[in-house]
């Protein structure tokens, strides 16, 4: 079977709520920016992921939380909603959290800009004097600023991204079902 085959949503697990009788079962919603549920997951999971890169000496793992924002954003919409999802759909949830974790990562890098920016350039400068005609040539600090943005972005939403992916292909597999 191919991974364009696969549906987002596989099964629900053994612990999904029964439908009300009489009630017509609803079709779940794809993994995306348009279903509630996953935002706020994926939302909830960024802000757990900000606070722990606060904390100075665990802001060093910064890859294993993102690796672990992706998974447990996938065990938890699981564990909300009863469903498992497929490969892909992790990974779309575990994107959609990166893409949220790095647009807090910006808001939170500008805000500093902002506020310390002068200091930080003069830091800079005093570190490595051939910063200063980088600083002073707006178009390499623009093209520097995009690039360097561009990467993080690739990283965080890549990373997220995979850990969804593993959650998926991990968090799906129930002990009683395993072949042996």
């Amino acid at each position: 079977m191919e991974l364009a085959d696969q549906p987002d949503v596989v099964a629900p697990s053994a612990s999904a709520p029964d439908p009300i009788a009489g009630a017509a079962p609803r079709m779940p919603l794809p993994v995306s920016f348009a279903n509630p549920v996953a935002l706020r997951i994926a939302f909830l999971m960024s802000l757990a992921l900000m606070v722990l890169e606060m904390i100075p000496g665990l802001n060093l793992l910064f890859v294993v939380w993102w690796l672990g924002a992706g998974f447990g954003a996938v065990l938890l919409y699981r564990r909300l909603t009863g469903l498992v999802l497929s490969v892909r759909a992790g990974a779309r949830l575990g994107s959609i959290t990166g893409i949220l974790t790095f647009v807090s990562m910006a808001v939170i890098f500008a805000l500093t800009m902002v506020f310390m920016g002068n200091d930080l350039f003069q830091q800079m400068v005093k570190q490595d004097p051939q910063m200063s005609e980088v600083i002073n040539n707006p178009p390499a600090m623009a093209a520097l600023f995009l690039l360097v943005l561009a990467i993080i972005f690739g990283m965080v939403v890549g990373t997220c991204a995979a850990g969804g992916a593993l959650g998926a292909r991990f968090a799906g597999r129930d002990s009683g079902s395993r072949l042996t």
